[in-house]
């Protein structure tokens, strides 16, 4: 393999260049020449790499491996290439480095974790990485639930015996082995239009039922599961009963089983009036099952509380409300593990950071892992 990552000055290099491109998940452009420059680092490196056609509603992933043709995989290596910032952000907020710290678009969500597979792929030898195979995915819509692309990631998950997803940690050592599920529901609610004042009594306010409608759905939350009413509207003036009331809502749960009584009960609601000659429905736009902690996951601990250990470090495994990959993968049944990529944070906001000082320690964690999956 060719060693195109040398030290911190070339990932910085690097990083500069990935996150000076616009690339939102809507943005097909700026995601697909993502996927083209991460396959052309991949192929200076030595590996195989191609980009990969996700359909016309989404822009390409990118796929990577020193055994392109293998029926199975030792290890599947997992990152994302689109950001949740629109088009004309990187100009607002250019790449640049104060202290040890790097600022910009996907810096820490996920630039960095791609771009430590490479390193770490690109530096280690050549016959150890003969007992290995390993796959690399990274997708073009994590931010928008991998809509597009989970089922490709999924089919490369069946065939590995681990996998290790880069998004950013928050402490050195510390890993996500549990996420929560999500799922994102539209409410629509359509009453009866009148004159606020010489006619009230002829109106039914879908605003009114809407308000009805938050108390009830908001009384399914529990310990487990989360319910938050995210977007609200309805109306269009104040001296008009509102016909129409909409809400979008964010559910999150730890279990499938969680979701299926959620969701049994939150039918419950709608068969029921939430006001007099008012219609209710809903629409559930996204619904990602949870990262799953898997029995089958003990050996891969093992195998990270290992090296961590020669690190001199003592593993940490956590859980998190947020999604990733690994919610899917998980789902395959193929033991995972999240966060591996740098430190960083204020994901999806203009503060969005890197710790620079935690690129390498992440390149080495990874080199050391694979070289222990190669010798066992």
């Amino acid at each position: 393999m060719t060693k195109i990552i040398n030290n911190l000055a070339d990932f910085i290099e690097k990083l500069e260049q990935s996150a000076n491109i616009d690339c939102g998940t809507t943005d097909l452009e700026g995601v697909s020449t993502q996927a083209e420059l991460f396959a052309k680092w991949f192929k200076e490196a030595g590996f195989y790499s191609e980009t990969v056609d996700l359909g016309p509603q989404v822009g390409k992933g990118m796929f990577a491996s020193n055994a392109p043709h293998a029926k199975h995989y030792d290890l599947l290596l997992s990152g994302h290439l689109d950001t949740v910032f629109p088009k004309g952000s990187t100009a607002q907020r250019p790449f640049h480095v104060e202290g040890n710290k790097a600022f910009g678009c996907g810096v820490s969500d996920m630039k960095d974790g791609d771009l430590t597979i490479l390193w770490a792929l690109s530096s280690l030898d050549k016959d150890l990485l003969s007992k290995v195979n390993i796959a690399v995915c990274l997708n073009p819509d994590e931010e928008t639930g991998s809509i597009h692309s989970h089922e490709w990631i999924d089919s490369y998950a069946k065939r590995s015996d681990f996998a290790l997803v880069f998004e950013s940690g928050n402490e050195r050592g510390v890993y996500t082995e549990q996420r929560k599920g999500i799922a994102h529901i539209d409410i629509f609610l359509k009453g009866v239009g009148a004159h606020a004042g010489f006619c009230p009594e002829l109106g039914r306010s879908a605003v009114d039922a809407l308000a009805q409608c938050i108390i009830r759905i908001n009384a399914l939350r529990n310990e487990n599961v989360t319910v938050n009413f995210g977007v609200v509207d309805g109306g269009t003036i104040a001296n008009a009963i509102a016909e129409n009331a909409h809400a979008r809502i964010d559910v999150r749960f730890w279990t499938n089983e969680q979701w299926d009584d959620f969701y049994r009960k939150f039918k419950a609601e709608f068969e029921k009036p939430f006001g007099k000659d008012v219609n209710a429905s809903y629409n559930i736009l996204v619904l990602n099952q949870p990262m799953l902690k898997l029995e089958s996951a003990a050996k891969l601990r093992r195998l990270v509380n290992e090296v961590l250990q020669e690190e001199g470090l003592t593993a940490k495994y956590v859980r998190s409300g947020g999604i990733s990959d690994g919610n899917h993968i998980s789902q395959t049944g193929t033991p995972v593990l999240d966060s591996f990529g740098p430190i960083g944070g204020g994901a999806h906001t203009v503060r969005e950071w890197l710790d620079l000082n935690s690129v390498e320690p992440a390149v080495n964690i990874l080199k050391k892992f694979i070289k222990k999956l190669a010798n066992q």
